[in-house]
């Protein structure tokens, strides 16, 4: 009877979190951050033109600061912290994130997490750099968002939550993709190079073309919303970096997955605060702080099509030359079979029961 007890138990938790997973509009959704670069730029990049082929791209999207980390620490703290910054020679460095962060509301609801670290060593490295060494880095922990929080870093926890970019494909090939998941790319693939080469692009562009298939095939798999962003512009209007025509702080976010339109366009204001806010509502999350409440949920996704659940509105999106607004229908499960799988593992409890 205890053995009996024990695996209903166990059924019952896989199927309270199954249920969990299913969102407003996604089951999953992934960050991927790249570094400092402008609208204008990014969309002539063929790589990210595939990607808008398959997705919708935001054509009236910004940066919140001209403080790179200040941006990851906004998407998973809903405020802008002028306090978190890298350091330099007048101002110490704090990479430490102390308030709550979305981490906790999904683990409260029982949902998973990961952030999938390129060129990052693993083993809970707590170094600002790795290798550690300037002139050589690929991984910084000011572009790692979840090495920035203080209550996760240095943790058992930070095991299993801060893993490498080849954890991603076996995630996606063992169906364990989380609910909630970061792409870091390391700092040649993230556009961040732009810094010292002439071309921005120059290792992003091809690095970007051999992932971006394996990022549409997950996205059709889990039921994932992908998001790619840039977390600020290069133009900032100074002598270095001045921003002529263009706007300060435009960047482009392309978003693709079974909820989005695909080879579309989106001209509605958005901002970072705008992907915390659609993570809340997709799972009925309770916002962090000023920003991402006063913010608005991108009103373009289609309903989840793995629950068939009411449509969170059309917004101002457009398809661009004819792309088609549905939704796969291949991925759907309907709230009445998910019902019927339940009752199935009762009848096997049941089974079980007449057994023993």
């Amino acid at each position: 009877m205890f053995k009996l007890a024990s695996t209903l138990t166990l059924v019952l938790a896989a199927t309270a979190a199954t249920a969990a997973s299913k969102g407003k509009w996604f089951d999953s959704v992934g960050i991927i951050m790249s570094e400092n670069e402008d609208f204008w730029l990014t969309t002539q990049q063929a790589p990210y033109q595939a990607l808008v082929a398959q997705g919708l791209l935001t054509t009236n999207y910004f940066g919140l600061s001209h403080v790179s980390e200040q941006n990851y620490a906004a998407i998973i703290t809903g405020v802008l912290d002028p306090n978190i910054y890298r350091g330099d020679a007048s101002t110490p460095a704090n990479l430490n994130i102390t308030y709550p962060t979305i981490l906790e509301q999904l683990k409260a609801k029982g949902l998973t997490y990961k952030q999938y670290t390129e060129s990052y060593p693993g083993g809970c490295y707590q170094a600002d750099m790795y290798p550690d060494n300037p002139s050589g880095a690929l991984y910084y922990k000011r572009h790692s968002p979840f090495n920035m929080i203080s209550s996760l870093r240095g943790t058992p926890e930070c095991l299993t939550a801060i893993g490498t970019y080849d954890d991603f494909a076996n995630d996606v090939a063992n169906g364990t993709l989380p609910n909630y998941f970061w792409i870091i790319p390391n700092d040649l693939h993230n556009t961040h190079t732009a810094d010292t080469t002439p071309n921005p692009f120059a290792d992003a562009n091809p690095w970007t073309a051999t992932e971006g298939p394996k990022w549409l095939a997950a996205a059709q798999k889990a039921n994932a919303l992908f998001i790619n962003t840039w977390d600020e512009s290069r133009c900032d209007n100074t002598a270095k970096y001045p921003c002529g025509t263009h706007l300060d702080q435009q960047i482009a976010t392309v978003l693709w997955g079974p909820m989005v339109q695909k080879n579309a366009t989106d001209n509605k204001y958005w901002n970072h605060f705008s992907i915390a806010r659609t993570i809340e509502e997709n799972w009925g999350l309770t916002p962090l702080g000023a920003g991402d409440k006063n913010a608005t949920a991108f009103d373009f996704l289609l309903p989840n099509p793995s629950t068939n659940s009411p449509s969170g509105g059309s917004g101002s999106t457009s398809p661009r030359n004819g792309g088609s607004a549905s939704a796969s229908s291949s991925a759907s499960l309907s709230k009445a079979s998910m019902g019927l799988n339940f009752l199935g593992a009762l009848g096997l409890m049941a089974g079980i029961l007449v057994v023993l």
